[in-house]
């Protein structure tokens, strides 16, 4: 739905700056804000195109003060079919514009409800415009994970000053003037000045850094290559550095000296994965620039583009190893072929989780690669948890574990020569590069490259969270001859498999696979000794229930909200009257808390909710982090993650 040009009359003029050459209706002030379009980005084109921005920030005030910025943006853009009588951006009301300049003259601007409007005149298809916008102030927490450009100290003991940004999936609007949607990729130039004790590392490669006011710098970044506003990537703090050629690929590490010799370890196998990745998918996608990881105080990692944000947290964890590969892996997906929309978020996530798999496997076995898929599958095998193919929220667990699980199951589907082969097509595909991709657009390139219809296969695990329920069974049909057939017994939609099945027979086991292009698969074999059982599965490969399995009688359906400020609401089901506890873990594994919620009734067709209100033993408000919430019975148990952000 494009925004209607009436919306105009509805805004406050936010500043008038110069002669005006265009007459703006007049305000009604009677309109409540909430009302105001820009508090999430627009999804659609808005009738323009951003082609470059051109940023200079200046840090002017740094932790432990409070963090302020001011900045000069520009903007070049070019007009689409039809052309907007006004240009409409985002950047949040926290920040405060003070001139707005169009094609180098000054023009009066509505900024209000986190978006910011520029007149046009006589707008016209193709037409060129620069847009330059002063603005300053302090970033705010912004979006989901309450992120944007965060300043911070390196600790609670430790005042030097930590500056990086997460800004996905909307956040860059808290600190740059911008298009604030992954359809609209541009180049970019920063030029960003701090105090010379201080590195600053950004998207793109370094040009030079240049002496500014008494005592700071500034640092020139520029891209080659174009990059979708949340992947613009901003990191500064008194680092120690090193450097690192990767077959031709610049690799940098800029991490506190207070972890470094932690974090060198960790990083240590980047080129090695590096060069995998490549042998895997194709060349390192942006050329004549680097890759670099830089340490920066969260709790998570983000791939933005050519400098990978490190959190603390998760770098000083076990698993150090598969956040490095995961965020690696996003400059493949995610980076270089970018979803068009958020909806195909785990085009992105479930393929960098998937590396993770891919990695384990290289590096340690199948046995491990299959161990950590076991450790993605929830007992409940997502259902309860939202469309892997529209994600609400549109950043969980759902489109980083069920989008690897849907990876692995196309894998087995297909089989390992096809799944790789066409792995390395999408990734190098030309009409991609440097581009976006979309559902249908996945589809028809994976379809045309395995010679297998794709859309089919997909459709069941994006559209619903349905999971096959199968059965086995055979039948002598004469002499040696046994015909066995797998089934999909629920009812609900048709998967498209590949079941491997175990055949028992007079003390002899031999191994099928099932190709199940329908509701059943069969198949004639012969066997010396009549059948005694079958075994759906062994190894456990698929994301299934076996139809002689009963379902789970406690089964938690999903934390909300996740990530959560405060109070987390933990949906359940439970299939007949049982004493329940519920139990917290954090990520050490250690118990912060159990409360015992006594006889609880059968919930029926409505599951019950459990809330934990984010404090411990004591009643003291926990910190953030990652925690287990665990509800058992007698007999059952069943946990949901959760991130607390505070």
């Amino acid at each position: 739905m494009k925004p209607s040009r009436l919306l105009l009359a509805v805004f406050l003029i936010g500043g008038l700056v110069g002669a005006s050459r265009a007459t703006w209706p007049p305000v009604d002030k009677s309109t409540p804000a909430a009302t105001w379009p820009g508090r999430i980005p627009s999804p659609d084109d808005r009738g323009f195109d951003v082609e470059h921005y051109d940023l200079d920030l200046a840090l002017t005030s740094l932790p432990p003060n409070t963090g302020r910025i001011a900045a000069r943006a520009r903007l070049r853009l070019s007009l689409l079919t039809p052309p907007p009588d006004a240009l409409r951006l985002d950047l949040v009301d926290e920040l405060t514009i003070d001139q707005v300049w169009r094609d180098g003259d000054p023009v009066p601007f509505v900024h209000q409800g986190d978006s910011l409007m520029v007149p046009l005149e006589a707008p016209m298809v193709g037409a060129v415009h620069e847009i330059t916008i002063d603005y300053a102030g302090r970033p705010p927490r912004h979006g989901p994970f309450q992120a944007g450009l965060l300043m911070r100290r390196h600790g609670p003991d430790n005042d030097e000053p930590t500056i990086g940004n997460v800004s996905q999936p909307y956040s860059t609007h808290s600190w740059l003037p911008c298009k604030d949607h992954p359809a609209d990729k541009s180049t970019l130039a920063m030029r960003v000045t701090a105090p010379d004790t201080l590195t600053v590392v950004a998207t793109g490669r370094l040009l030079e850094v240049t002496p500014a006011g008494p005592g700071e710098q500034t640092w020139h970044w520029r891209t080659d290559h174009q990059v979708a506003p949340y992947l613009i990537g901003l990191v500064v703090s008194n680092f120690v550095s090193w450097f690192e050629d990767c077959d031709g690929t610049p690799l940098e590490y800029h991490v506190f000296a207070e972890h470094q010799e932690d974090l060198a370890g960790d990083f240590a196998p980047t080129c090695a994965m590096l060069r995998w990745l490549e042998d895997l998918v194709g060349p390192y996608p942006f050329p004549g620039e680097k890759y670099a990881q830089a340490e920066f105080v969260w709790l998570g990692a983000m791939e933005n583009q050519t400098v990978s944000t490190m959190g603390t947290t998760a770098m000083l964890n076990d698993g150090a190893e598969l956040v490095v590969v995961h965020e690696l892996a996003h400059h493949w997906f995610g980076n270089n072929v970018t979803p068009r929309r958020w909806a195909d978020i785990w085009l992105n996530e479930g393929f960098a989780r998937y590396v993770e798999c891919l990695w384990l496997e290289r590096a340690e076995g199948r046995d491990q690669y299959l161990e950590y898929l076991d450790l993605l599958r929830r007992d409940d095998l997502f259902v309860g948890d939202g469309l892997l193919g529209d994600p609400d929220p549109v950043l969980s667990l759902l489109v980083y574990d069920k989008g690897a699980w849907v990876l692995h199951m196309l894998r087995e589907y297909l089989g390992d020569d096809v799944f790789f082969a066409a792995l390395a097509e999408y990734a190098g595909h030309p009409e991609l590069q440097q581009g976006h991709i979309d559902r249908a657009a996945f589809e028809a390139i994976w379809s045309q490259a395995t010679g297998r219809d794709v859309a089919a296969f997909l459709a069941p695990w994006l559209d619903t969270e349905a999971v096959p329920e199968l059965s086995a069974r055979w039948r002598d049909l004469g002499g040696d001859r046994r015909l066995v057939e797998v089934l999909q017994t629920a009812d609900g939609p048709s998967f498209r498999l590949r079941v491997p099945v175990e055949v028992h027979a007079g003390g002899l086991v031999e191994r099928l696979d099932l190709l199940l292009e329908d509701r059943l698969g069969r198949r004639e074999i012969a066997t010396v000794a009549p059948i005694d059982s079958l075994v759906i599965d062994p190894e456990g490969l698929l994301l299934r229930r076996t139809a002689t399995t009963p379902p789970p009688r406690l089964i938690a359906l999903g934390a909300r909200p996740n990530p959560a400020r405060g109070m987390v609401n933990l949906a359940y089901r439970l299939a007949a009257p049982d004493v329940v506890e519920a139990v917290i873990h954090d990520a050490r594994g250690r118990r912060v808390r159990s409360v015992d919620l006594g006889l609880q009734p059968a919930t029926g067709d409505e599951p019950a909710i459990w809330v934990w209100d984010g404090r411990d033993e004591a009643g003291r408000r926990v910190a953030s982090g990652v925690y287990w919430l665990e509800l058992r019975t007698p007999t059952d148990r069943t946990v949901r993650k959760v991130t607390l952000l505070r």
